[in-house]
């Protein structure tokens, strides 16, 4: 007597079934719609804040100089060389970059965002913390520290620092 086979359509169901889970949550991960750039910096910094500031010393430029280019971006050396993390991170309009800068002051977080548009000066304060939003020539940025002195000192380096790669066409 001949065993009898399942078919291949469950297995087949099941696989597309757990597909289209991972990309509708990869896809939730990447982009909460956040109603705006306050709501997503609160939100950031409270879910990352505290706990990348106590990794904040295993940077090196070299890494800077690895991660901003794969956003058409790059560091100048004044700023490559008090970065003391850097990481990926989800942006209201896509992949961007959480760096902690390493002052005399203390540490301050920076966001990088290619693709966010923000008012230039803009300062908003949440958690104890102040932050400055800055325009760049390529994406913004929101610089995030204890005081608005220490912040505002920042913003004139990270303006000048973080510039679009050449094109070399």
């Amino acid at each position: 007597e001949p065993v009898k086979t399942r078919g291949w359509w469950p297995m087949a169901l099941a696989a597309s079934v757990l597909l289209a889970v991972g990309a509708a949550g990869l896809t939730w991960n990447m982009n909460r719609g956040w109603d705006s750039v306050e709501d997503y910096l609160v939100y950031h910094y409270r879910h990352d804040g505290e706990k990348v500031m106590a990794r904040a010393d295993g940077g090196t430029a070299r890494d800077v100089q690895a991660i901003l280019p794969e956003l058409d971006v790059q560091a100048s050396p004044a700023l490559a060389d008090i970065v003391g993390l850097i990481k990926y991170c989800p942006t209201p309009d896509g992949k961007g970059v959480h760096m902690i800068l390493n002052t005399e002051s203390g540490p301050v977080t920076v966001i990088y965002m290619p693709h966010t548009a923000v008012t230039d000066g803009e300062m908003l304060a949440f958690d104890n913390v102040e932050a400055l939003l800055v325009e760049l020539q390529s994406g913004s940025a929101a610089i995030i520290g204890p005081d608005e002195r220490l912040i505002s000192s920042l913003s004139g380096i990270v303006q000048d620092s973080i510039i679009p790669v050449p094109d070399n066409s």
